[in-house]
């Protein structure tokens, strides 16, 4: 897989399921500036409150194809593996899907990212071990000194002036 940084700003992002998995996913997208909706009967806490303040959309119920068919990122991250996989399935091969119940029916992967002010360091063992990635993250993340991203901070505005 060839690692890419992507614009989510503006753009529609679905998820499948409200548990734990999603969650996690959800807190991922949601800072990068997507329209977030969330299909799912049953949610955590956290992604209740999340569509009460109108941060995302939550879709009280079972997700449909109709849900998914324009979206450009689908999280396909129900408790249910058969309907995960129907997801990653039946997406079209332009959209980007993740499925969290076998990373190899979907076309991309979630990295543990590292960001500290312009300075992003995606971390990813290709889905083979998420316990090594958070602790490669960690150690990435120990490595980025705020010196460092003072400087890269500094150029970027520089660039920008450009």
């Amino acid at each position: 897989m060839l690692p890419l940084h992507i614009s989510l700003e503006k753009k529609k992002v679905v998820i499948a399921g409200g548990g734990s998995i999603a969650l996690r996913r959800l807190k991922t997208v949601i800072s990068e500036g997507a329209d977030i909706t969330l299909v799912s009967p049953d949610v955590e806490p956290e992604i209740k409150q999340m569509a009460e303040e109108r941060r995302i959309k939550w879709e009280k119920r079972t997700i449909e194809k109709e849900d998914y068919l324009n979206a450009f990122f689908i999280i396909a991250a129900t408790d249910n593996a058969a309907v995960n996989k129907e997801i990653a399935q039946s997406a079209s091969p332009f959209q980007l899907v993740n499925c969290v119940s076998d990373a190899e029916l979907g076309n991309v992967y979630m990295p543990k990212i590292v960001k500290r002010g312009h300075v992003t360091v995606s971390v990813s063992t290709s889905g083979a071990s998420p316990k090594h990635t958070k602790e490669l993250a960690e150690n990435v993340d120990k490595l980025i000194d705020g010196d460092f991203v003072a400087e890269v901070n500094r150029l970027y505005q520089m660039r920008r002036k450009k």
